[in-house]
């Protein structure tokens, strides 16, 4: 193994270092993300077209995807906080005579009294809070540029390079064999689960429709977006989606939690197998992984780490080959 190869491996994880160190999850993340939607629909239309043609068509996907995305986050966030509080108003009051008649104690007996625990667990974090505010505009900024970095790396990538016979140039070369191994897992593990993701959401979709229910659109971005979240991105939709439907009636709600837990109990055994046919790795380690993930780097951190366990498991393969 040459040194240059040596030093590749070892700045993997001093990136990795300093993204937790600097809590730069979220623009990691987004930066992939761009890069992933510029190759696969770059790769997608080179196969019927030229190739110019099929750079340009491939930045106008990713423009389009990426101000749909903004569109969804901004819709989302609207109509969450107009919508949540209506949801709530009337399934608290039906959860609190269920949970009456079934013996079950709640911290709260309405909505005026779950609104002031609300209320003084954001001037107990108002400092915390503060800080999150500042640092979310920090990262839009840092978003916006890592895209345009993604954007950039991209249409370099597609130019002939040429190295040049110095540890430099060596370095270069092994550290960009480095990101592409880790660049194919992301694109294997994320792309899967957007792509079942957008499925839940469809179903779910359908499944709202059919039943009457309020609030449609709100209740199927939730599932998209929450989707994408491993384990726990589930469990925060599904309990919206229930609250939504006790807020009509209780058929509706138990209508609900039977449909949701058997689409996801059937979406658990499909992801495990793309997990599995992916990464080749015990579930456990996966879960290990994610957990890890979420330790370090948030939300962003449960998104990549799957990637991050593949990369490992194909670099340490390629070593022991």
């Amino acid at each position: 193994m040459t040194r240059a190869k040596k030093a590749s491996y070892l700045l993997v994880p001093v990136i990795l270092g300093l993204t937790v160190w600097l809590h730069l999850g979220p623009v990691i993340l987004a930066g992939l993300f761009s890069y992933m939607v510029l190759d696969v629909t770059y790769r997608f239309f080179q196969r019927r077209l030229s190739r110019a043609l099929s750079l340009w068509l491939a930045l106008a996907a990713f423009l389009l995807a990426a101000t749909a995305l903004s569109w969804m986050l901004v819709r989302f966030v609207r109509q969450t906080i107009h919508t949540l509080p209506q949801i709530a108003a009337t399934a608290i009051p039906r959860l609190v005579v269920l949970s009456d008649s079934h013996g079950i104690n709640l911290p709260f007996d309405n909505v005026d009294e779950l609104h002031e625990m609300v209320i003084h667990a954001i001037r107990g974090n108002a400092e915390a809070i503060t800080k999150t505010s500042g640092a979310l505009t920090t990262d839009i900024f840092h978003v916006l540029i890592i895209m345009l970095v993604a954007m950039l790396a991209f249409f370099s990538r597609q130019q002939p390079v040429e190295y040049g016979p110095n540890l430099f140039d060596t370095l270069r070369r092994e550290l960009g064999a480095r990101t592409q191994t880790f660049l194919q897992g992301f694109e294997k593990v994320f792309g899967a689960q957007l792509a079942i993701s957008a499925a839940y959401a469809v179903l779910t979709f359908l499944f709202l429709w059919t039943m009457g229910y309020s609030h449609v659109i709100f209740l199927t971005l939730a599932s998209f977006l929450f989707g994408v979240l491993p384990i726990i991105g589930n469990l925060i939709s599904n309990i919206i989606i229930v609250a939504s439907g006790l807020a009509m009636t209780t058929r509706h709600a138990l209508f609900a939690l039977g449909f949701l837990v058997l689409i996801h109990k059937s979406g658990y055994l499909v992801y495990g197998r793309v997990l599995g046919t992916s990464l080749k790795v015990p579930m456990w380690q996966t879960l290990l992984a994610i957990l890890l993930g979420e330790a370090a780097l948030g939300v962003p951190g449960m998104l990549l780490a799957p990637a991050m366990l593949h990369y490992i498991k194909e670099e340490l393969r390629a070593i022991a080959d």
